[in-house]
């Protein structure tokens, strides 16, 4: 009997020893995963914390949208890549190697709070494409083939066929990417090429028609480079580089120029924003605003003109015009429009049909003292064949003015298209 007790006591001894090991395994398993789950929700806080996107610093509500490379976008043929001599630096108040110290000084605090910095070099993707951005300066792209050089002179020479007797003149501008100097290093870093515009302008030259005269400018542009003849925040030159176009223009034409002095040279703008910064809204292209001047040639030659736009014609007087809103470069002939007919005070025997880009509405400006009549079309617009107004009697000049940009891409077709092709 006392036996029995005894073993059933032992058993009884055993059983809670089990239990109460039992017990103590299961505290730290508990205390082993209350600590888990501690160390767990710290790390994922973390790193919730590290992977939410930097705050974008822009006034402008328009930032960048991306970089993109866009070497695949070139012409349907062999591209012609010799490069000029290292592109013309200037030494004025604009020169591309001058560094904004204060806005590095911004930069590395910005950097080290961990908002977002503008690069100071890149390509952003917009309505205008593609445009490249190199310390608050905007350019185009300039690239062209044998392909495209072919197919624009032909179409000048088709012009010049349909035009007879007329005299015809080719003018190429150059832009701004051909003078300025952006590193070799940073040019292939962001995969930006500016082609030779020397060299695509004198293989037009070599190949259109000997009876059409070519207007060179590009001697003219590299000279007088530093009296800024282009903008930083647009793509257009300014109205003084369009007076070295005219000046170059009238000594081909036997004209006789007037001198610039006999204009007042106004100040429109000191802060104009152009479609550089309109259609990227880069911080550091707004910091680099352009001071936007014009000859206002109404107040010594009177014209008048008749504005072809949509199914509507608009009459007005002048062809300078400092009211134009948002965008000052309708300060020249007014807004964008397919065509222009202008009745000046110039020389009655002369009568011009200028057909062009944006590049000739500065141009034209001037040529009101030595023409009676003069026509613009825009080839961008205007959709109709012009083959009966080349041949014709209504002209004794016709002149085709083009950023180089543009007669390397497709003026070709809009010219064919002038022409009834």
């Amino acid at each position: 009997m006392d036996e029995n007790r005894l073993v059933r006591a032992n058993k009884n001894d055993n059983s809670i020893k089990i239990m109460i090991a039992v017990i103590a395994v299961l505290s730290l398993l508990i205390v082993g995963l209350a600590l888990y789950l501690l160390v767990f929700s710290k790390n994922s806080n973390n790193t919730q914390n590290n992977s939410e996107p930097a705050s974008v610093n822009d006034d402008s509500g328009e930032g960048p949208a991306s970089y993109a490379d866009i070497s695949d976008t070139e012409s349907d043929d062999e591209s012609v890549t010799d490069e000029s001599p290292e592109p013309y630096s200037g030494e004025s108040q604009d020169d591309p190697s001058y560094v904004d110290e204060s806005s590095a000084a911004e930069s590395s605090v910005e950097e080290s709070s961990g908002e977002y910095v503008e690069p100071e070099h890149g390509w952003v993707i917009n309505y205008l494409g593609y445009t490249y951005l190199y310390k608050g300066y905007g350019f185009e792209q300039f690239t062209f083939s044998s392909n495209i050089v072919n197919k624009y002179t032909d179409s000048l020479n088709k012009i010049k066929q349909l035009a007879g007797s007329k005299r015809v003149y080719n003018i190429l501008v150059p832009t701004n990417c051909e003078f300025f100097t952006i590193p070799a290093s940073v040019k292939q870093e962001d995969d930006f090429y500016c082609a030779s515009q020397r060299k695509f302008m004198n293989n037009v030259y070599a190949k259109t028609d000997s009876s059409i005269i070519n207007v060179d400018v590009y001697n003219t542009f590299e000279t007088h480079y530093d009296e800024k003849l282009f903008f930083n925040s647009d793509p257009n030159y300014t109205h003084l580089a369009a007076y070295y176009v005219y000046l170059d223009y009238c000594k081909a034409a036997g004209i006789t120029p007037i001198v610039a002095g006999m204009y007042t040279q106004k100040l429109l703008n000191n802060q104009f924003l152009g479609k550089f910064f309109t259609a990227t809204g880069s911080e550091r292209v707004m910091k680099n605003a352009d001071r936007f001047d014009y000859f206002d040639i109404d107040e010594v030659y009177t014209a008048t003109e008749k504005v072809y736009r949509g199914s509507g014609i608009v009459n007005r007087t002048g062809v300078i015009f400092a009211d134009t809103g948002s965008y000052n470069y309708y300060t020249f002939l007014g807004e964008d429009a397919k065509r222009i007919d202008i009745t000046a005070a110039g020389d009655a025997s002369r009568s011009l049909l200028v057909i062009g880009d944006s590049s000739a509405a500065p141009f034209i400006t001037f040529l009101v003292p030595n023409y009676g009549k003069i026509t613009y079309i825009n080839p961008q617009l205007y959709n109709d064949s012009i083959a009966d107004m080349l041949a014709g009697d209504g002209f004794t000049d016709v002149v085709i003015i083009t950023y180089n940009t543009y007669a390397g891409r497709l003026l070709h077709s809009d010219l064919a298209k002038l022409a009834g092709n």
